[in-house]
């Protein structure tokens, strides 16, 4: 899954390649959702989201900050974008009270579902990953999308995924403290304690892209451990992809899902 960088973070030189995923099933992640707004007579993607309760997706705020909720829709049970599974109207936006989109802090947000989800083998909820879970420097977690496979390409018709490791947060948070420092890119955010490093560091070309954003990170099978959030490219090897930390937030989801 590829992109150009998403809130107008563009990499002045690309190296061609696109990052690496492959085609893969909604029983994999029988939790992924589709989030659709109404546009020009027909409904369109907009975001990734992850099913947490029968009637609860949660998302970053950032996709959804102009969100009115009787023009969006999920859809849920497919691995095609445009067609199969459940779609199901959204009744309330809950975005987390201290989410700052310039800072992207606190950058999520809960979508209650107008009707209940209806639960089988390729629709069900994910697992939230508590304040305690580990999530050592290494660690292989997963990403999943429809978001764009290359450069100015269009959006994946299937679902895709990727493979990634978790990135020292030390290190994530100085590299792009460094970036901050450098003409043209002083508004890039800070990386705080609320966001989780991933990718392939030093080597890149796997990552999530346009489109994928407020999507899962999965430690499998089903423990969703972040949320698409921002970077510096897609598959950037040297500025990791920069995820809001789900255990950081675990209490505040449970709050406001019940």
């Amino acid at each position: 899954m590829t992109q150009v960088a998403p809130l107008g973070f563009t990499k002045p030189h690309q190296n061609g390649r696109i990052v690496g995923g492959s085609i893969t099933n909604i029983a994999t992640y029988p939790f992924m959702a589709s989030l659709r707004f109404y546009f020009n007579q027909g409904y369109w993607h907009g975001c990734g989201g992850v099913l947490v309760t029968n009637t609860a997706v949660l998302s970053t705020a950032s996709c959804l900050r102009e969100g009115v909720p009787h023009e969006w829709q999920v859809r849920l049970g497919s691995h095609m974008l445009m067609s199969g599974g459940t779609l199901i109207y959204v009744q309330a936006f809950i975005p987390h009270s201290n989410f700052d989109i310039r800072l992207l802090k606190d950058d999520i947000q809960v979508i209650k579902l107008r009707s209940a989800a209806p639960l089988s083998n390729t629709l069900n909820i994910a697992r939230i990953a508590g304040p305690n879970y580990a999530l050592p420097d290494g660690l292989r977690v997963y990403t999943a999308g429809w978001g764009i496979t290359a450069p100015f390409s269009g959006l994946s018709l299937e679902l895709r995924h990727v493979d990634v490791r978790v990135i020292n947060h030390a290190l994530c948070t100085s590299r792009y403290a460094d970036l901050a420092t450098q003409e043209h890119f002083e508004t890039i955010p800070p990386v705080g304690p609320g966001h989780l490093c991933t990718g392939l560091l030093d080597i890149g070309g796997q990552d999530a892209c346009s489109g994928d954003d407020g999507g899962p990170v999965i430690h499998k099978p089903d423990v969703l451990v972040g949320l698409t959030a921002w970077a510096f490219g897609c598959g950037d090897a040297y500025y990791p992809r920069v995820n809001t930390r789900v255990p950081s937030y675990s209490n505040w989801i449970v709050q406001n899902t019940q």
